[in-house]
């Protein structure tokens, strides 16, 4: 199931929809979890569940099996995941600042060769 939500966002970025994969996968993701929140057993049982088999059969919880999961990795990809959004979010203000616009009102990378190719790939 993960597989075909990364691959709906990207064939309709692909496809129809170009340039805008990101808003694709917020779209995708949203329906993911409002069908999740509505019917969670298509998610948690059956052909379809995307449950990983390690936290299966109350492997994460404490009462079943006491330290049998160690979450070290996912805190790693946290940490990680987290540390490369303050590094972005670092970039966008810097620029933002020294060229004295509203991050939030303008582009931020006007001028520079990636934001041009993606324009004209845009107006194709």
């Amino acid at each position: 199931m993960g597989g075909a939500l990364l691959l709906a966002p990207t064939f309709a970025a692909a496809i129809w929809n170009k340039g805008v994969w990101i808003q694709n996968r917020a779209n995708t993701l949203a329906i993911w979890c409002m069908f999740a929140q509505v019917i969670p057993e298509f998610q948690d049982s059956g052909r379809f569940a995307v449950l990983p088999v390690l936290y299966k059969n109350g492997v994460m919880n404490p009462a079943v099996h006491p330290g049998a999961a160690d979450p070290t990795m996912m805190g790693v990809i946290t940490i990680l995941s987290l540390v490369i959004n303050v590094v972005v979010f670092a970039i966008i203000w810097k620029r933002a600042t020294s060229k004295g616009i509203n991050p939030y009102t303008h582009e931020v990378f006007v001028g520079t060769k990636d934001y041009e190719e993606a324009m004209a790939r845009a107006q194709k």
